[in-house]
């Protein structure tokens, strides 16, 4: 069962006609693709826009369905000029780099670096990106102290081959996102296994991140008061709400013990009206 989707576009001041088919292709959603392009010449760049267009689609089914596995899309192009078409409908000929590269590379499955699977020993040969994955790999401990121990003597390596900057940026993340129990130890001992600037460095940092943090939990606390205003202002006009009630009720004979039980209220307050 075929459920078109068309539009049609303006682009280059050439018309682009794409029709999309929703369909069942073993028991499963999927679309065909069809795009007519009324070009004077073709487009080398065909194969690209396929892909982007096939993307596109995907994202909008994703959206409209919430379902979280992609849909298969076949995308059938009409071309007509007075040549035949004389580019190649495989992506991978645009690639440029060695053929046996992009075979093995371009649209495969992406490479995974599961730090969780990777010893801290491995992590320590390869420094420069092996001290920003240690970081990454620990910043959810409750004391990150420990960790950072271990790969002291490789940050004063890179501090003093060039390296502060990016030390530094390490140092910082650990500092904002990472559970530090012991500060003074910490501050001591960059300052002496890493070295002193550093360590005058770190302490100014942590003053920004401190003032910052008194900054975020005075806005937290005014907003909420705010919300804490907000509850007892609706608390209130609820209770002048079954005040409001209780008198309407009294005043067409209902009986006292039975105004209590409608609005909640108390039944010496009810009397009291």
């Amino acid at each position: 069962k075929l459920q078109p989707r068309s539009h049609i576009n303006d682009i280059r001041k050439e018309t682009i006609v794409d029709i999309l088919y929703k369909t069942t292709i073993a028991q499963r959603e999927a679309y065909l693709y069809l795009l007519v392009e009324h070009q004077s010449s073709p487009d080398e760049l065909m194969a690209f826009r396929i892909l982007k267009y096939t993307c596109n689609v995907i994202d909008q089914h994703l959206k409209e369905t919430g379902k979280k596995s992609l849909p298969l899309i076949y995308p059938i192009v009409i071309y007509h000029a007075e040549r035949p078409y004389p580019y190649s409908t495989d992506i991978q000929e645009l690639v440029d780099a060695p053929r046996e590269l992009v075979e093995r590379y371009f649209l495969k499955p992406f490479q995974l670096i599961d730090l969780a699977r990777i010893d801290d020993e491995d992590l320590k040969r390869y420094e420069w990106a092996g001290v920003m994955e240690f970081a990454l790999k620990h910043i959810y401990a409750r004391d990150i102290l420990p960790a950072i121990k271990k790969f002291v003597k490789i940050l004063h390596r890179l501090d003093q081959a060039d390296g502060r900057e990016f030390v530094s940026i390490v140092l910082e993340y650990l500092m904002a996102r990472g559970a530090i129990q012991d500060k003074e130890s910490f501050y001591r001992l960059i300052n002496e296994q890493v070295s002193v600037d550093l360590g005058e460095k770190v302490m100014t940092i942590a003053e920004e991140l401190r003032a910052e943090g008194r900054q975020k939990g005075f806005m937290e606390g005014i907003e909420k008061g705010l919300e804490q205003g907000l509850e007892k202002g609706l608390e209130q006009g609820l209770e002048q709400g079954k005040l409001e009630v209780a008198k309407r009720l009294l005043m067409e004979g209902v009986e006292a013990l039975f105004v209590a039980k409608v609005t909640g209220l108390p039944l010496a307050q009810i009397e009291e009206l």
